[in-house]
């Protein structure tokens, strides 16, 4: 691996950067991690071994954070302001001499995408192949972690906008990926997509999954995507900006009308990167069972 690499992973105070980092500092990987919040840097350098003050709304912040930074993992948030942060942050990373960006993105397919936000990292890649700096695309499917927040599952009861089968990823695998793929850098990985769809499954199997795992009766409920925007972007004290809540009733009207069925297929690179198979639902809610139970109300 390459041990000399200097890294910088983004998005740390999330899931899925948290869990790259995690990941690296379990290799003795050099690396450091970034925050837009002064406040943060000293916790997250006891945490990780070293923060760096990164603004992706600043520009006027990136050049000192990418000093001797040799690889970035790239990651938003949802919002559409991911298009003019991972462009500021690629042109900023190229004046730098950064070598090897691995970027997040969706589980996009280049003439079968109709919905906002994938459109929104397919134009982020495009910029990034012809940057001239080396590039790896990660494009994950639906995270199995999604099940763990409280409106997925509450009370037994699996809510989902969509009865057509879609395809599921760990999380655990996407970011142990995503670590591997930093500290082997370009040389192995350069110029290559990797996607992340391991098990396939319709709202009725994975009910059936959950209760099998845990050993609590779970049920299905297909809701309406037309209701998306309701149920989650509108009522107070919601995440989901508008434009990214527009993206998801797309993805769930597609999906359901047929026109992005892809999103219900198998296609998996963790053997590839990691040499192992990668975790099915039925193991990975082994392996999340307490807090499935928790959310469940049992």
């Amino acid at each position: 691996m390459n041990t000399s690499s200097n890294l910088l992973v983004l998005g740390v105070t999330g899931q899925v950067g948290k869990l790259v980092a995690k990941n690296l500092r379990r290799s003795d990987a050099q690396f450091s991690v970034g925050t837009r919040r002064k406040a943060n840097l000293e916790v997250l350098a006891d945490q990780f071994g070293e923060s760096r003050f990164i603004d992706l709304d600043d520009p006027r912040t990136f050049d000192e954070a990418l000093k001797n930074v040799t690889g970035i993992f790239l990651i938003t948030g949802y919002t559409v302001d991911m298009l003019v942060q991972s462009k500021t942050l690629i042109d900023a990373a190229k004046r730098n001499g950064v070598k090897h960006i691995v970027h997040l993105g969706g589980f996009t397919r280049e003439h079968d995408t109709y919905t906002t936000v994938f459109a929104w990292h397919q134009m982020i890649e495009a910029y990034l192949r012809v940057s001239g700096i080396a590039w790896t695309n990660l494009h994950p499917n639906m995270f199995m972690q999604n099940l763990l927040a409280g409106w997925r599952v509450k009370g037994g009861l699996y809510s989902v906008y969509t009865s057509k089968p879609i395809g599921f990823t760990a999380l655990e695998d996407v970011t142990e990926a995503a670590a591997v793929i930093l500290m082997e850098g370009p040389e192995k990985h350069g110029g290559k997509d990797y996607w992340f769809s391991a098990d396939i499954l319709d709202p009725q199997q994975v009910a059936e999954t959950l209760t099998a795992a845990t050993g609590h009766k779970f049920t299905a409920a297909v809701r309406d995507h037309e209701r998306f925007l309701k149920e989650m972007a509108l009522p107070p004290g919601s995440t989901f900006e508008p434009a990214y809540a527009k993206g998801g009733i797309e993805l769930f009207r597609e999906v359901e009308h047929g026109r992005m069925a892809y999103i219900g297929s198998v296609a998996d690179d963790t053997k590839d990167v990691l040499g192992r198979e990668p975790l099915l639902l039925g193991a990975w809610a082994k392996l999340h069972a307490n807090e499935l139970l928790e959310i469940a109300g049992s």
